[in-house]
């Protein structure tokens, strides 16, 4: 479930990125790796370069720019809108860990 969540969040993300030539010039020449883990264990990685994500990946990373931690649950409901990502933050259910520059720019995947 949350490797298909996951995957749609990326798509979504890149076709927002192809169609918005706003977002798509903030992001050109950043290259991140973002590491999310799921409470339950799970664990996966991907990379922004060039202003796509990059296929997701199972298992960890090392040394990620920035690092996502929460719940299958919260995740789905961040991704249907029933929570925003900054409610979600500020509350604990998800916590980040990376340069805060880094963490404002994730609010965009969503």
């Amino acid at each position: 479930m949350v490797e298909e969540l996951l995957k749609e969040i990326i798509d979504k993300f890149n076709k927002k990125v192809e169609s918005d030539p706003k977002l798509k010039a903030e992001i050109q020449g950043l290259k991140k790796v973002i590491h999310v883990e799921i409470t339950d264990g799970e664990q996966y990685h991907f990379t922004l370069e060039n202003a796509h994500v990059g296929e997701l990946n199972k298992g960890t990373v090392q040394n990620p720019d920035i690092k996502i931690i929460g719940s299958a649950e919260t995740l789905l409901q961040v991704s249907r809108g029933e929570m925003g990502v900054m409610k979600a933050y500020a509350t604990k259910k998800i916590q980040v860990k990376g340069k805060l520059e880094d963490v404002l720019r994730l609010r965009k995947f969503f």
